[in-house]
């Protein structure tokens, strides 16, 4: 992994991961992870997307409020939708684990 561009969440779900699949066949998921902010009561909600074998992991578990481990790197896009130019940042989960809710 790509440490200059190197993201570590600690989260739960914020609601059902969604499950899809591409035009070859692969699986994709997904999920928003709530994230809190460290010394606040606050969160932030980081979108986030896996393949393959980590979105295998996550679709074992997708419930809203399912805790998770990821590591993965940033990743920012933008798209034309009718007309008007929209923009995205994501986090792609590369590594992904599910976290005992009494850690």
């Amino acid at each position: 992994m790509n440490k200059s561009n190197y993201v570590s969440l600690s989260g739960t779900l914020v609601k059902d991961a969604i499950i899809r699949k591409n035009d070859k066949g692969s699986d994709y998921v997904l999920f928003t992870l709530s994230v809190p902010q460290t010394g606040t009561k606050w969160y932030d909600y980081i979108n986030c997307i896996a393949f393959n074998e980590n979105a295998a992991i996550i679709a074992k578990s997708p419930l809203k409020g399912t805790p998770y481990h990821i590591e993965g790197r940033i990743h920012t896009s933008s798209f034309d939708r009718n007309g008007k130019k929209h923009y995205s940042t994501d986090v792609v989960a590369e590594k992904i684990e599910m976290v005992n809710q009494n850690d």
